[in-house]
């Protein structure tokens, strides 16, 4: 075997292989890409988002505003940014990342989630 075209080959591999894109947002996994949804309610202890694009969360009651909503998540939201309730966004759902919340008796919507908001 001819030294030139191995290297020309190695060369080749590494440039494929450095080009791929990993599935990851902000260094995690993604697991559910496009998503579109909005923030119903917030506090220390819970972000209620709602999924508007997708059958994703549960059903779940506001203790505010005692109104049912559909597709709800309770969101750990990475890189909020100053987001307001009711303004929609597009976002994805990533690996879980550890969380503190504060100790506060709320009514968190029980499908857990870590979102990476990706734009508006």
């Amino acid at each position: 075997m001819k030294p030139v075209p191995v290297l020309l080959c190695s060369i080749c591999l590494f440039i494929l292989a450095a080009g791929c894109r990993k599935n990851e947002e902000s260094g995690r996994p993604i697991l559910q890409k496009g998503l579109r949804g909005k923030i119903l309610y917030s506090s220390c202890a819970t972000t209620a988002v709602q999924v508007l694009n997708k059958d994703i969360g549960t059903d779940w009651i506001s203790c505010q505003d005692k109104k049912m909503y559909e597709h709800v998540i309770d969101a750990n939201i990475v890189n909020r940014n100053g987001i307001a309730a009711g303004v929609e966004f597009s976002f994805n759902i990533v690996a879980d990342e550890p969380q503190f919340k504060c100790d506060m008796l709320d009514c968190n919507p029980p499908t857990l989630a870590t979102i990476v908001i990706t734009g508006d």
